[in-house]
């Protein structure tokens, strides 16, 4: 796909401390990971609720991550995710604690013969930054990944940051973006003083990029992520089609449907996956007109805003309003 170090490497091997000295101030360039899964939320009635990652792929090989959350009134809710492998490698990964990760799968190395995983912890006040990102290197071939919390590769301590796992150099060392905590009030130190890019063989050996570094992709998206609607457990009734408009607000939830010929609003879940087409084409400067399949999962009740997810699209047609 499209990366690798490009910059000529110049400086020693060094161990990040807790403290990194100054670098150049401009915005290091960012790469969001291939996929991004887990676990779903569980849901409110009893039954099984999925989630099915972007699915990736380099060469012959592609992968995926499917979450599960299965409720029922004798265990609660039991949550499940797996890192698929198909193609010349097969295989199936399961991550660890769902429950409370989410995971993304970063990319292929250059010779497609490794994957980079990440997992972000979800944590609260104060500890939103501390010893949240974790990140391991998967071999096709055979094994299962190590994960590696970031803090333990860098030699930290009590400090905080914004931690992004970008990919592979071109050698097989993975590459992070550090950044100084976006947290205000600060909730502890920095972990560094400025953005940069890092490679590291994950064994505590640590480089400093050159500011004008960058970091290709090697793997591309294969399909959209996809969650059912009509299937959910939290559906309260049946599914129904409306004439109307999508569009983004300001405020929760985001994507709301207004019925044509009516004053009625409808409410998009945030937590729930749009139609592959919605996804493509959807952002804060489009809106979409068609006949929508919804299915409820908040009665009607007038004056109040229903929630809905939606399972289909018909004859859409998408605005520009830029």
């Amino acid at each position: 796909m499209r990366a690798s170090v490009t910059a000529v490497l110049s400086i020693c091997l060094f161990i990040v401390s807790s403290s990194v000295p100054a670098q150049n101030q401009k915005e290091i360039a960012w790469k969001p990971a291939l996929a991004y899964g887990g676990a779903p939320n569980c849901p409110n009635h009893a039954g099984s609720r999925t989630l099915k990652s972007e699915t990736v792929g380099s060469g012959k090989i592609s992968a995926v991550i499917l979450g599960s959350a299965e409720k029922s009134q004798q265990r609660g809710c039991a949550f499940s995710a797996r890192l698929v492998i198909s193609g010349v490698a097969n295989k199936a990964v399961r991550l660890p604690d769902p429950s409370q990760r989410g995971f993304s799968i970063v990319d292929f190395s250059e010779d497609g013969k490794k994957l980079l995983l990440a997992g972000e912890k979800n944590l609260e006040y104060p500890n939103e930054q501390f010893r949240n990102v974790s990140v391991a290197v998967l071999d096709l071939s055979g094994g299962n990944p190590t994960w590696n919390n970031a803090w333990d590769v860098f030699g930290w301590h009590d400090c905080d940051a914004m931690v992004e796992p970008q990919g592979f150099s071109s050698d097989g060392r993975v590459v992070f973006r550090l950044r100084p905590s976006v947290m205000r009030p600060p909730r502890r130190p920095d972990c560094v003083a400025s953005a940069g890019l890092y490679t590291t063989d994950l064994a505590g050996r640590v480089q400093h990029l050159p500011d004008d570094a960058s970091v290709q992709r090697y793997g591309k998206l294969i399909a959209r992520s996809s969650a059912p609607c009509k299937t959910d457990p939290d559906i309260i009734a049946a599914c129904f089609s409306v004439h109307g408009r999508l569009s983004a607000w300001n405020g929760g939830p985001t994507m709301r449907i207004w019925h044509v010929g009516t004053t009625r609003i409808l409410g998009v879940d945030d937590d729930s996956q749009m139609p592959i087409i919605l996804q493509e084409k959807m952002n804060w400067g489009i809106e979409a007109w068609g006949d929508f399949e919804v299915c409820p999962l908040t009665p009607e009740r007038p004056g109040w805003m229903q929630m809905v997810c939606i399972e289909s699209v018909d004859h859409p047609f998408f605005r520009d309003l830029k």
